[in-house]
């Protein structure tokens, strides 16, 4: 099974975004209130992180990510 952690645009009501937005952020649609922040989700469990830029949870995100990695059993375990 492929683990993935998956960023998701939100409005303030905790409703994802899917409307499209200007190079600013701005709303392109009269129907959006905007995005009020991001949610990082991991498909494996109830990982969850909400933050108000992308680039801080795409950081926290690859690092929950690293955290699924298993590590090689070393020459001395193996003993």
């Amino acid at each position: 099974m492929r683990i993935s952690a998956t960023i998701r645009p939100i409005h303030a009501d905790q409703s994802v975004c899917t409307h499209r937005v200007t190079s600013t952020g701005k709303p392109k649609e009269a129907s959006c209130t905007g995005r009020a922040a991001y949610t990082a989700t991991c498909s494996a469990g109830d990982w969850t992180q909400t933050g108000t830029t992308k680039a801080a949870l795409e950081y926290s995100r690859d690092s929950h990510l690293r955290s699924h990695i298993t590590q090689p059993a070393t020459a001395a375990s193996n003993a």
